[in-house]
């Protein structure tokens, strides 16, 4: 099964309007996913942003770069201003490990600002 194909498989078998869709997460960093199908798969499961806890941001942050997490998180932003602090208070500490130079984090720093 190629990387699309599992983008594919993913989003059938795990919908983000099933209760189980987390299991997706747990699957995620257990395969290469090229780089358009990373995007796929977050702007898919980040249309429930926020999450419940650092599980999902850990998921993709091990398959994709800060940049491009960053990018997908922005996209589903939460307009309500808890939601929001519950996505940054799961996500940032995530994305600072993760964090690999001064642009990774500047990246981390303007997130936090919105």
């Amino acid at each position: 099964m190629d990387s699309s194909e599992a983008v594919d498989w993913l989003i059938q078998n795990y919908p983000v309007s099933s209760i189980d869709y987390g299991e997706a997460l747990a699957l995620i960093p257990h395969r290469s996913w090229r780089k358009d199908d990373q995007l796929r798969l977050a702007r898919y499961y980040f249309t429930k942003l926020p999450f419940a806890s650092a599980r999902g941001y850990e998921a993709f942050a091990s398959i994709m770069s800060i940049h491009n997490l960053i990018l997908c998180i922005s996209e589903n932003l939460p307009i309500n201003e808890l939601d929001k602090e519950l996505l940054l208070y799961h996500a940032i500490p995530t994305l600072n490990k993760a964090a690999k130079n001064e642009r990774d984090q500047l990246l981390i720093n303007k997130l936090q600002k919105n």
